[in-house]
């Protein structure tokens, strides 16, 4: 499985968030490339990771990429006594730490504890 900075990387990002957020291509990104670039790194790999792990669950997005490009407040996700916590570990690494100053640990992909700066990051598997 790729890094998140192998995915994610300022040059031509915005595909890979393209392949999460509309696979089927119903809409230009070329409409939605200023405010995507307008984003940071670390904004852009947030969201992405975001993005990915909402698809992964299933969830739906709602508005167009422009939408949620603009309206998305990313956040991890505390993959703690979630059902699909046992799969993510076989596919990805698992970390336990500190999001935001929390004084409870939870259970992240290594890729959310560094994009989103966690303390306290010890190896799950």
């Amino acid at each position: 499985m790729e890094s998140i900075g192998e995915v994610i990387d300022k040059k031509g990002s915005i595909k890979h968030l393209w392949k999460v957020i509309d696979p089927e291509n119903k809409y230009r990104y070329e409409t939605c490339i200023k405010e995507w670039y307008r984003l940071t790194l670390i904004e852009q790999r947030r969201m992405y990771l975001y993005l990915l792990y909402k698809k992964w669950r299933g969830e739906p997005f709602y508005g167009t990429p422009y939408d949620i490009i603009t309206n998305c407040h990313p956040y991890p996700t505390n993959w703690n006594g979630r059902p699909l916590i046992n799969r993510l570990m076989k596919e990805t690494k698992m970390v336990k730490a500190r999001y935001n100053g929390s004084s409870d640990t939870g259970i992240y992909t290594l890729d959310e504890a560094r994009v989103w700066q966690m303390t306290d990051i010890e190896p799950r598997n």
